[in-house]
């Protein structure tokens, strides 16, 4: 069983990460791997001060899809709890061991989702193995207005072989174009079920970035312009509509530039 924890350049929310997880987590024999995206020297040298197992410490900024294929490449175990930096563990201590016990009892279920979207789960179909009721989640969330998908990146326990069948990540600059190729991936294979806890959902970890401002999701370059032009998008839209949308191409394409030269992130 395997441990990976995701980061970039940021230590102290990392640290908060792994401490939580190791004090509220019960299971035996665990791999502890930490992927870093290039995050320099600086803080690579304060990331190996941390009590894990394996360092997969990259020595150049190449994006989420290629960080989460290092670091999985760099697990050995059957099954991969995936946690990114910003999210703190509180437990109940038993929930990785109910956990893998429904994979161990169910070849077929491939993910279990601890947050995320909240799909819902089928009643109907109970997945044995654990005293914690766990539920097959057939369909995604349909409650909002964009399109929500089964796969998450937010703290789940996959298996190997799921991982095997579904294949690694691309490795993309573009964290939104990494997560969504794996999530229609997901969305379009039939050999492996998602499942879910009720009462580990939200639970088990929060999310320490979102609530600080910190998540690459309110500090991205890209989402800052966003929040700028959401005041006179409305008017835009109702007024000045073909304006509109030449101007949103513009503006992302300028961006979609900016970071591909990676002059801002």
């Amino acid at each position: 069983m395997s441990v990976l924890f995701v980061t970039y350049k940021r230590f102290e929310m990392l640290k908060k990460t792994v401490d939580s997880f190791r004090r509220n987590t019960a299971y035996p024999r665990l791999e502890l791997v930490i992927a870093d995206d290039g995050s320099g020297p600086e803080i690579q040298e304060q990331i190996r001060t941390l009590p894990v197992d394996v360092f997969a410490l990259a020595a150049k900024n190449r994006g989420l899809g290629a960080n989460n294929n290092n670091g999985i490449r760099h697990c050995n175990g059957k099954y991969i709890l995936m946690i990114q930096d910003d999210w703190e563990c509180h437990g109940p201590a038993d929930y990785l061991i109910n956990a893998v016990s429904v994979f161990e009892a169910n070849p077929q279920l491939g993910f279990i989702n601890f947050a995320g979207a909240p799909h819902p789960p089928d009643l109907s179909q109970p997945l044995k193995g654990s005293a914690e009721v766990c539920y097959v989640t057939p369909r995604a969330y349909e409650g909002s207005v964009k399109e929500d998908f089964l796969y998450c990146d937010q703290p789940h326990l996959q298996s190997r072989a799921s991982l095997d069948a579904i294949g690694p990540y691309i490795e993309d600059r573009d964290m939104e174009k990494c997560e969504t190729n794996y999530n229609f991936r997901w969305k379009e294979q039939t050999q492996f079920l998602t499942g879910v806890f009720p009462g580990y959902y939200m639970k088990v970890f929060s999310n320490e970035g979102a609530a600080q401002q910190t998540s690459f999701r309110t500090t991205r370059f890209r989402y800052k312009v966003a929040r700028w032009l959401l005041p006179v998008k409305p008017f835009l839209v109702k007024h000045a509509n073909p304006v509109f949308r030449l101007g949103k191409a513009v503006v992302q394409g300028s961006v979609n530039a900016l970071e591909r030269l990676r002059i801002v992130r």
